[in-house]
């Protein structure tokens, strides 16, 4: 009897672990979530859609019928009415698609949604149409099984965000600019994870009236921008204009039109106490303020180093805390004719300690730190918390000076900022993406975007160990398992590259990319290469673990996946590129050095440095001509033209260098020079 009971428990425990194992992954995970025996099947679903039913609940019921038609193959049945339909909803209040300005201070009931499946059908309650909306976010990720063995589990769950503003700012100042169809699946994908906020960093990037010869050809129409904000809306996140009012206008003032307006002779930041200034920023807020119907506005106020490096001129007699105070007064008066609530950012307050007391009182201080440092989080949040100010918490995707953003370096980011915000109330959390080193692909960072607002609902961080794993299966289900090993397999190739390269990051903190484009024949990087061979050899065994991965899932997966999965094996190539071309110049260098000097002169190592297809130097000719082609391809799916030429000129010296190298050594070889041996550096001169 006794292993009768015992087998009973083993089976029961199986069976439990079974389930579980079942149970679809949902990301971000729900408040209150209890599951129940049996499924419900989705092919013969119906649901009644009232005659006038709202814009914004019909948007939600369209989204629903369409991931319900993508599963099951087949359109979703119209019911005659409300009782007879196996899909039951509610929508409480009325509008309220976007947040407003005190959304974290009146109970945040706006996105709370619950839904109960069971035998009966599908019943959805929502607060407002939010709600409804992130409930069917939630029921894409419930659904298991495709065409008619799609089934949904039944199940009840309660569900709210932990932070009322959840926001990704995207830099479309510093690196490439991205199709507005890509913005728009970036939105998509964005909305996903119940993303309210969708920060638009600018300088002078997007066309003012009056502004015609700044940035030509190189920036957003207010047409197209109207367009991403009702985009946006429709998805119930906003679009918030985020655009810096006294520094980082390098764009602006290096034109001799508007030199005049700068502090300095550099071209960075504006001088407050110049009267063309404020006009040009009165001109500029009234156009922004009528674009952008957000109630935000972020005018970051960062890194005003040029008027501060300017004080340490005796002669000069300025005073820079009190000009950054009063530019941000003149700012925030002017701003608040409009009824914008304003942000702004508070790392000048390393420099002046005082400055945020000085700070409008009506002003959102937002605190950013990009480390995974406590520490260094506090530096920024101390002097707020004293000040007992309500604030917002910004961490980043470190990607700005990686090909690939550096993983585990950005999941500790966000958990320490998310910590650190949850347990001092911060009003909203912000995934920054910046695009600095311009060459990294943004697709790169989609999942760490996911990640920080994945967090900002939960109110937790996901297990980074398990994240990619949960990621992949949700976002990519029909090739989860490659696309899983292949965000792996990167990370790590990016881990064993930052042991190799890092010492010159071009103020771009830990970034491996400035010293991959560096000459690999140098006496420094020879050593450095030497030093490091095993690790630049895992960088290229991780790459071509991935490239082999995503390539199978480029055989699977649909149609609305694949230029993805291109631009990841693209990124997955050029970190490859970036290991082998300093293992190449060293083999190319030894193979010179240990066949013509170290032992007997040895004919066949011209064949190995320049035969025309089976060598090293061919090699290295091929492999970066053929990346360039893919890289260009790469960009144009996702960027406008602009910038792109200055990248692909990396390629072309760096193919210059490889081409140069070959002729030297058919020319040596072809002339039968008599002079002394020497080694491969100095005989050769290898240069760009």
């Amino acid at each position: 009897m006794k292993r009768y009971w015992i087998t009973c428990i083993l089976v029961y425990c199986w069976l439990g672990s079974a389930l579980a194992q079942q149970r679809p992954v949902l990301l971000p995970q729900p408040q209150s979530i209890q599951y129940g025996q049996g499924a419900l099947s989705v092919q013969n679903l119906t649901i009644h859609v009232a005659p006038k039913v709202p814009a914004d609940v019909l948007f939600a019921l369209n989204e629903l019928k369409k991931i319900l038609n993508e599963r099951t193959g087949k359109a979703i049945l119209h019911s005659s009415s409300a009782n007879t339909s196996t899909i039951r909803y509610s929508v409480k209040t009325p509008g309220q698609e976007v947040p407003e300005t005190q959304e974290a201070t009146n109970g945040n009931h706006r996105e709370q949604y619950a839904i109960t499946i069971s035998a009966k059908g599908v019943d959805i309650t929502a607060q407002t149409s939010t709600g409804l909306y992130y409930a069917v976010q939630t029921i894409r990720q419930l659904i298991q099984g495709q065409g008619a063995k799609s089934t949904l589990p039944f199940v009840t769950i309660n569900d709210q965000p932990k932070l009322a503003y959840r926001g990704v700012m995207m830099d479309f100042a510093h690196g490439g600019l991205l199709t507005v169809d890509e913005i728009k699946k970036q939105i998509d994908f964005l909305a996903r994870w119940k993303t309210n906020q969708y920060y638009f960093y600018n300088e002078v990037s997007i066309q003012l009236d009056g502004y015609s010869t700044l940035n030509y050809k190189a920036s957003y129409s207010k047409t197209q921008i109207r367009a991403i904000i009702a985009y946006a809306r429709e998805r119930h996140m906003d679009v918030i204009p985020f655009v810096n009012f006294y520094g980082h206008l390098h764009e602006l003032i290096r034109n001799e039109k508007y030199a005049s307006l700068a502090i300095g002779h550099y071209g960075h930041e504006m001088d407050p106490r110049n009267p063309a200034v404020q006009e040009l920023l009165k001109d500029w807020i009234k156009q922004y303020t009528t674009l952008f119907k957000s109630p935000f506005i972020h005018v970051g106020f960062d890194e005003t180093w040029e008027t501060k490096r300017l004080a340490n001129d005796p002669a000069k007699k300025l005073d820079p805390e009190a000009l950054y105070v009063q530019q941000l007064g003149f700012v925030s008066n002017e701003l608040k004719q409009y009824g914008k609530t304003l942000l702004a950012w508070t790392d000048m307050n390393s420099f002046y300690p005082t400055i945020l007391t000085k700070f409008p009182t009506d002003i959102i201080p937002v605190i950013w730190e990009y480390s995974p440092d406590t520490t260094a989080i506090y530096n920024y949040l101390n002097p707020v918390l004293k000040a007992k100010k309500l604030f917002f918490i910004q961490p980043a995707v470190s990607g700005w000076g990686h090909i690939y953003p550096a993983a585990d370096y950005t999941y500790e980011n966000i958990n320490l900022c998310l910590k650190a915000g949850i347990k001092h109330n911060t009003l909203g959390f912000i995934t920054s993406v910046w695009t600095d080193s311009v060459e990294p692909l943004v697709r790169a960072s989609w999942l760490f975007m996911a990640y920080g607002c994945i967090a900002a609902w939960q109110g937790t961080v996901s297990d980074k160990t398990t994240f990619t794993g949960q990621y992949a299966a949700v976002t990519y289900p029909a090739v989860a398992k490659d696309m899983q090993a292949a965000f792996d397999h990167i990370a790590k190739a990016g881990q064993f590259l930052e042991k190799c390269l890092g010492k010159n990051t071009q103020s771009l903190p830990r970034g491996t990319l400035v010293e991959s484009w560096s000459n690999p024949f140098s006496a420094y990087y020879l050593a450095n290469t030497t030093e490091h061979k095993t690790d630049f050899e895992q960088v290229r065994i991780q790459t071509e673990e991935a490239q082999a991965r995503l390539i199978s899932a480029l055989q699977q997966a649909t149609p609305s996946d694949t230029s993805f999965i291109q631009s990841m094996l693209l990124s997955a190539r050029l970190i490859n590129y970036s290991a082998s071309r300093f293992l190449w110049a060293k083999a190319i260098t030894d193979r010179w050095n240990d066949g013509m000097i170290a032992s007997t002169k040895d004919d066949y190592v011209f064949y190995d440095l320049t035969y025309p297809c089976h060598s090293l130097l061919v090699d290295a000719m091929d492999e970066t001509g053929e990346l360039k082609q893919a890289y260009a391809q790469a960009w144009n799916a996702e960027n406008m033209p602009y910038r792109l030429n200055t990248i692909l000129g990396r390629f072309d010296v760096d193919f210059g260098l490889w081409r140069k190298l070959h002729l030297k050594l058919l020319d040596y070889k072809i002339q039968k020079k008599t002079e002394p041996l020497k080694s491969f550096e100095l005989m050769f001169t290898p240069d760009f």
